[in-house]
């Protein structure tokens, strides 16, 4: 930064000052190299509008002139970008002769929004005699405006030809189907209209096969999707993009695709997802029988958690995982204290805290860090007047022996017809990955009998290599097109590039994959005697967490069974 002001960047690399601070510069920097503008010149011959790293604020867009654009939107609102998706034309604009993207009235967005104000009902939409005396100005995404007009509206007074820009592009080469998929009149068959804009339907269904092709998406699916896109363009009451998430849902009852159609639409950036999250939904419950007080600012607190603050006391955006850990924690403790009669916060001192927590061990430490994390938030909002969880001690949590897994269990894992089941048995059993390692893990993590992994090497045992080149084998056979890169697949993931999830981990093993990673980890430290830093290096876990099982190895149930490695 400059050593002047401080405020600004210095003005070119190796200065020590900005431009406003540079001796005899007065204050009169060069052109941006990007744009020409020579007024709020930032750093590199750039001005805080196209510099990347120059603070976000807020300006008009380059098309309309609606303001509350930024850099990030390309300097564009909402309604130009999908103008200018729609219209392709550009040329000098009837209205205010400005080269624009033109609709067919030979009008930019501006001029048409002008003349659609002012036209007269039952009156041709007059795109000069509108903007001739000024136009309406607007703030950038706070309006719903068709931008794709229907037949009906076409005004009935001739208009020029506007001349369409030749567009040289190359067709991709790729094999034609013998017979087409007719998906014609298929919103019919489902009882709704044909789609009212044509265009449209054409669009999105070109958008579909693109998409589908690139994903590796089966015949089945592509058909699919196409019918699911149709019919929820038959099915809306209006032609207006982006589409609303809640409208997609409505495939669902009628057994198309919501998820394919929807993949596609938020690829293309049509797509407004208006649905509740499920965080928000699961809070709202939690909340249910509390006090309206209370309830308020127990949702300061996840607000807060939810969405971080950049504002001082600044903080991160916490995982939904802490927050629904923590509420879980101080709930019981929150709802003891409503029906003793406490309708807010700010009503409970010290000793109400003192009195709530458990005597010792895990249970004080889960409720106090839950109550901890609720009220310190809640003093640096300024919503309650004192910190009643300040300087009280909850102890620690409890550390538990590992129990044994099944090893019947595991082996029947081993020895499944299943490539999948196997896979990630012989992951989990023979080098204790992590439950995220074995979702996260990609097609180019293993290669010349390792897996590279996110802060480790694993050279792969042969019995691992044996059961994954089975897996591999099964993978290209059932989904053969496939683009997601992920190492571990299913039929809901392979048309997307997401990895699976937890759930399906745990549910294709039959047990936990953590189970099986802490049953690991013991038995490594009862072959190795309890050697802190192999322990530490194979599975990639700290000094502490290995120190902890090389305590229990002696104490574990499976050396008094008889049973070792």
């Amino acid at each position: 930064m400059c050593e002047v002001c401080g405020a600004k960047p210095q003005a070119y690399h190796g200065r020590r000052f900005c431009y406003d601070c540079k001796p005899g510069s007065k204050g009169r920097p060069l052109p941006c190299r990007k744009c020409g503008s020579k007024k709020d010149y930032w750093a590199e011959r750039l001005c805080s509008r196209c510099h990347q790293y120059a603070p976000q604020r807020p300006g008009s867009c380059r098309d309309c002139d609606a303001w509350g654009v930024t850099r990030t939107t390309k300097w564009l609102c909402g309604g130009c970008t999908a103008w200018r998706w729609v219209n392709h034309t550009t040329g000098a604009c009837a209205g205010c002769g400005r080269d624009r993207h033109l609709n067919r009235h030979v009008a930019c967005r501006l001029c048409w929004r002008q003349a659609k104000i002012l036209r007269q009902p039952g009156q041709p939409v007059d795109v000069e005699g509108a903007n001739r005396d000024g136009q309406q100005l607007f703030f950038a995404n706070m309006h719903a405006t068709n931008y794709l007009h229907r037949q009906a509206h076409v005004a009935t007074e001739s208009t020029s030809e506007v001349v369409r820009k030749p567009r040289s592009r190359a067709k991709p080469h790729h094999q034609l189907t013998l017979r087409p998929v007719p998906i014609l009149g298929v919103a019919r068959k489902f009882g709704f209209a044909d789609p009212p804009d044509r265009e449209l339907a054409g669009r999105l269904d070109r958008l579909v096969v693109d998409h589908a092709r690139r994903h590796g998406w089966s015949d089945g699916v592509i058909r699919k999707a196409r019918v699911g896109m149709r019919v929820l363009l038959g099915m809306r009451d209006t032609d207006r993009v982006p589409v609303l998430a809640t409208d997609v849902e409505r495939l669902v009852p009628l057994g198309l695709p919501a998820r394919s159609v929807r993949a596609v639409l938020y690829e293309a950036g049509l797509l407004d997802d208006d649905r509740t999250p499920a965080l928000e939904r699961w809070f709202d419950r939690q909340l249910v029988g509390l006090p309206a007080t209370m309830a308020g600012e127990i949702r300061v607190w996840f607000e807060m958690l939810r969405n971080g603050s950049a504002s001082a006391p600044r903080r991160k955006p916490r995982s939904p995982g802490t927050i629904k850990t923590n509420l879980n924690w101080a709930l019981p403790t929150l709802r003891s204290w409503a029906e003793d009669g406490h309708r807010s916060l700010r009503e409970i001192t010290r000793d109400d805290v003192l009195m709530a927590l458990p005597a010792r061990g895990t249970p004080r430490a889960t409720v106090g860090h839950g109550l901890r994390s609720i009220f310190t938030t809640l003093k640096s909002r300024k919503v309650i007047f004192a910190n009643p969880t300040a300087r009280v001690d909850f102890g620690t949590f409890e550390r538990r022996i590992p129990l044994p897994a099944d090893l019947g269990a595991l082996r029947e894992i081993l020895d499944s017809e299943d490539p999948s089941r196997a896979a990630l048995g012989a992951l989990a059993a023979f080098h204790g990955l992590r439950p995220a390692e074995l979702r996260e893990l990609k097609l180019t993590d293993v290669h010349d009998g390792r897996a590279h992994l996110a802060d480790r090497t694993v050279p792969l045992a042969p019995a691992v290599n044996e059961r994954l080149a089975g897996y591999l084998a099964y993978r290209r056979e059932r989904w053969p097109s496939t683009a997601n890169p992920h190492f571990f697949i299913h039929y809901l993931s392979a048309p997307t590039t997401a990895a699976v999830s937890r759930i399906w981990v745990n549910r294709r093993l039959g047990i936990s994959a953590q189970a099986i990673r802490r049953d690991r980890m013991v038995d490594e430290a009862i072959a190795t005697g309890g050697d802190v830093r192999q322990i530490s290096d194979f599975f990639g876990v700290t000094v502490a967490t290995a120190t902890h099982y090389a305590e229990v190895a002696d104490r574990h149930p499976r050396l008094s069974d008889g049973a070792s490695s």
